[in-house]
C-alpha cells in the first residue's frame, strides 16, 4: 500500500486549483469560454515546449503508439471538460460549480475498482460517500 506524503508540489497544487476557478469567473466576466480555452491552451503549450527546448524532457521516447493515442485522448477529454466547466463556471455561482466537480473521486474510485482492480476498500468508499454527502449539502443549501 502507498502511503500519501504531503510535499510542496501537492501542496502548490492545492493552492492553485482552489484559486483557479475565482479568476476563471473573472475572466469569464470578458471572455468568452472558447477563447478562454485557446488562451489557456496556448500558454500551456508555450510553457510545455520551453520544457522539451531546453531538454529536460524528450518527446521521442520510444513508448508504443497506443501510449500517444491514449495521451492525445487525454487532450480531447480535457478540452471537453473544460469547455463545459468553464460554461457552468460563467453561468452559475462559482462555489456550486467546484463542490459539484468534486465528485469526480466517485467517478474515479469506480473505475479504479473496475479498470485498474484496485481493491474495495469500505474506508475509501466511506470517504468516497461522504465527499458526495458533502457536495449534496452545498447543492442543496440555497
Amino acid at each position: 500500500m502507498k502511503t500519501l506524503h504531503f510535499s510542496i508540489p501537492l501542496l502548490i497544487t492545492v493552492s492553485i486549483l482552489g484559486s483557479l476557478p475565482i479568476l476563471e469567473k473573472i475572466t469569464l466576466g470578458r471572455m468568452n469560454v472558447t477563447q478562454m480555452i485557446f488562451y489557456r491552451s496556448l500558454a500551456q503549450t508555450f510553457i510545455l515546449g520551453l520544457v522539451v527546448w531546453l531538454g529536460s524532457t524528450s518527446l521521442s521516447t520510444g513508448l508504443p503508439a497506443r501510449y500517444t493515442v491514449y495521451a492525445l485522448l487525454q487532450g480531447v477529454a480535457v478540452t471537453v471538460m473544460l469547455f463545459f466547466y468553464l460554461s457552468a463556471v460563467k453561468t452559475t455561482d462559482v462555489s456550486i460549480v467546484n463542490p459539484i466537480v468534486s465528485a469526480s473521486p466517485l467517478i474515479t474510485y469506480i473505475l479504479a475498482v473496475v479498470i485498474l482492480n484496485e481493491p474495495l476498500n469500505i474506508m475509501r468508499v466511506s470517504g468516497v460517500i461522504l465527499v458526495v454527502g458533502g457536495i449534496l449539502l452545498i447543492m442543496y443549501s440555497r
